[in-house]
């Protein structure tokens, strides 16, 4: 029981410190974003130990999809809607992703080779 608690507190204390600190320094990003990234920090540097959040951690994790309950039962209310236009909506999707594979594979080709050649002009092979 001592682990559960200590672990809520833990991570509501990285949150209100994150909040907290964004706000001052008037800083726009999410500050759950950040505490996941401050509390990884703390936890690879060992500061916090993993057994005090652990509890929990897996208290949460079990109870996730009660989290998601609400916004699928929203969805719901546009069903005739979402059903009406199923065909657009999926090509969109299709489409998209199609196209964000291509751009990404084409951008990491095209950043490789100008890698290679500023290595070359350099006369650095590898």
């Amino acid at each position: 029981m001592f682990n559960f608690l200590a672990g809520l507190l833990i991570i509501l204390a990285i949150l209100y410190f994150c909040t907290l600190t964004l706000k001052l320094l008037k800083i726009n990003f999410p500050a759950p974003i950040l505490g996941i990234i401050v509390l990884f920090a703390l936890l690879k540097t060992e500061i916090i130990k993993e057994n005090l959040i652990k509890d929990f951690c897996e208290f949460i994790l079990k109870y996730m999809i009660l989290f998601f309950i609400p916004a699928v039962v929203g969805i719901m209310n546009y069903f005739d809607i979402l059903s009406d236009n199923l065909a657009p909506i999926l090509m969109t999707i299709f489409i998209t992703t199609a196209l964000v594979i291509v751009v990404v594979g084409l951008f990491t080709y095209n950043a490789i080779k100008f890698q290679r050649l500023l290595r070359l002009k350099k006369g650095i092979k590898k």
